[in-house]
C-alpha cells in the first residue's frame, strides 16, 4: 500500500470514530454492515502480524489486501445501491455556501492516496452514508488543514465539539460532490461511487471572517427512521450550542460540559423514544456464547474504574457507540496504549455485538467482540445506566 504501517493503523482508527447506524432503524444497512465487519475480522485474524510487517515490499503489501478488495468487488452492486439510497435522500448544500472561495487544495501525496482505488475501496468499505464518508475523509485531511493554518489546540477542538453538517450534490450518474461544514471551515470533494476514488478536494482555511459571519443555521435533513431522527436532533443541539463570543470566555472542557448537560436533558425529555429505539436494536442482535480461555479480563485501578464508568452516556442509542467509547478509553491505558499496530487492527476489524443475557425487562447484558479486545456491560434502559463494565484482552 502507499501508506506506512503506522498510517494504516491511524486511517482505520478513524473508522471507529464513525457512527454507522442503520421502521425504527434500517435493517438492510445493519445486515450489510455486520456482514462486512465479519469479513474484516476474518481478514485481520488470518493476516495476523503480516499486515504490519515493515520488511514487505509495496507489491507484497498490496497483495495482502487482495482478499478484502475481492470481497468489496463481490459486494459492489449491493454497496453501490445502498449508498445511492442514502445519497439521494440528503440535501444539496445551501446556495449561500457556493459563494465562498475554496482557496486550498490537498498536498500532492495525499491527493494521490485518495485517488488510489485500492486505498479508498478499503478505507471507505464500512461507510455507507454521506455523513460517514464526509467525516472519515475530513478526519484524514484535517491534520493538514490545521498545520497549514497554524490552528491552535483550543480552536481545533471546536470542529469536534460542535459537530458538523454534511450535504451532497449529484454531478453525474455515479459522481457526487460531498460537502462537510463545521464551525471552523468547509471541505468538499468528489466521490465516484463505482470506484470510490476521491478527487477535486478543496477547503476553506479555518476561521475565515466571512465564513464565521455567515453563522450557518442547522439544516434539517429528512431522516429515514426514528434512529436517524434522534441522532439529527442531538446533532442540532451540538451545532446550536456554539457561540463565537461564548467560546472565548470558557475552556473547551466547559464547552463539552454544556453540550453534555443539554444532551442529557434532551434524553430525559425523550426517554420513551430512546427506549423504543434501543429495545428494537437490541432485539435484533444475535445471542452469543461465553468467551473462551484465550480471553483474559483486564483488572483496572480504582481511578481507571471511575473513569470507565463515566465513559458511557445515557443518551447512547446502540452498542456501536458504547464500543467506540470503550475502545477510545482502552487506548489510553496500559497495555492497549503500548501497541499502535494492535489498535489499528482492532479499529480496522470493528466490533461484533452479542446479547449475553436478557433476564429482566429493559435490562440487557451485551458483549462487543473485536480482534484482540472485547467489552461486556449491563445496560439498564429504564434507568439509562451502564454497569458491570468489563474489558477483555485476547492472549497471543
Amino acid at each position: 500500500m502507499i501508506y506506512s504501517k503506522i498510517a494504516l493503523s491511524t486511517v482505520f482508527l478513524l473508522l471507529m470514530a464513525l457512527i454507522c447506524t442503520g421502521q425504527v432503524f434500517d435493517r438492510e444497512l445493519r445486515n450489510q454492515k455486520k456482514r462486512t465487519q465479519k469479513e474484516f475480522l476474518k481478514f485481520i485474524t488470518e493476516l495476523g502480524s503480516k499486515i504490519t510487517d515493515s520488511t514487505l515490499t509495496k507489491e507484497q503489501q498490496n497483495a495482502l489486501f487482495n482478499p478484502i478488495v475481492a470481497y468489496a468487488h463481490k459486494e459492489q452492486a449491493d454497496l453501490t445501491r445502498l449508498r445511492k439510497k442514502y445519497f439521494k435522500k440528503i440535501q444539496a448544500p445551501p446556495s449561500v455556501l457556493n459563494a465562498f472561495i475554496f482557496e486550498s487544495e490537498l498536498p500532492a501525496e495525499l491527493s494521490k492516496m485518495l485517488g488510489t482505488p485500492q486505498f479508498t475501496t478499503i478505507t471507505l468499505l464500512q461507510c455507507y452514508r454521506p455523513i460517514e464518508i464526509g467525516r472519515l475523509i475530513s478526519g484524514i485531511i484535517q491534520p493538514g488543514i490545521y498545520q497549514q493554518s497554524n490552528t491552535g489546540t483550543n480552536e481545533a477542538t471546536i470542529a469536534y465539539t460542535f459537530g458538523n453538517q454534511v450535504f451532497a450534490k449529484q454531478l453525474k450518474e455515479d459522481i457526487w460532490q460531498i460537502w462537510l461544514v463545521n464551525r471552523l471551515y468547509m471541505l468538499r470533494f468528489n466521490l465516484d461511487l463505482q470506484t470510490m476514488v476521491i478527487d477535486h478536494s478543496e477547503y476553506t482555511l479555518p476561521n475565515k471572517a466571512e465564513y464565521l459571519r455567515l453563522q450557518l443555521p442547522f439544516v434539517i435533513q429528512k431522516p429515514a427512521n426514528e434512529l436517524e431522527k434522534l441522532y439529527q436532533e442531538m446533532d442540532e443541539i451540538r451545532w446550536n450550542s456554539y457561540s463565537s463570543t461564548g467560546i472565548q470566555q470558557v475552556s473547551p472542557q466547559e464547552w463539552q460540559d454544556t453540550i453534555d448537560k443539554r444532551l442529557s436533558e434532551f434524553y430525559l425529555k425523550n426517554h420513551p423514544r430512546f427506549i423504543k429505539v434501543q429495545n428494537e436494536i437490541l432485539k435484533d442482535i444475535e445471542k452469543g456464547n461465553g468467551l473462551d480461555a484465550s480471553w483474559q479480563e483486564l483488572h483496572l485501578s480504582s481511578d481507571e474504574n471511575i473513569q470507565l464508568t463515566q465513559t458511557l452516556k445515557n443518551n447512547m442509542l446502540q452498542p456501536d457507540e458504547a464500543a467506540q467509547q470503550l475502545f477510545s478509553f482502552s487506548n489510553s491505558i496500559i497495555p492497549f496504549n503500548q501497541d499502535i499496530e494492535e489498535i489499528g487492527k482492532n479499529a480496522m476489524s470493528g466490533f461484533l455485538h452479542y446479547i449475553v443475557d436478557h433476564e429482566k425487562d429493559q435490562v440487557w447484558k451485551i458483549r462487543s467482540l473485536g480482534y484482540s479486545i472485547a467489552f461486556e456491560y449491563t445496560w439498564d434502559l429504564k434507568q439509562g445506566r451502564f454497569s458491570e463494565i468489563k474489558i477483555f484482552e485476547k492472549q497471543s
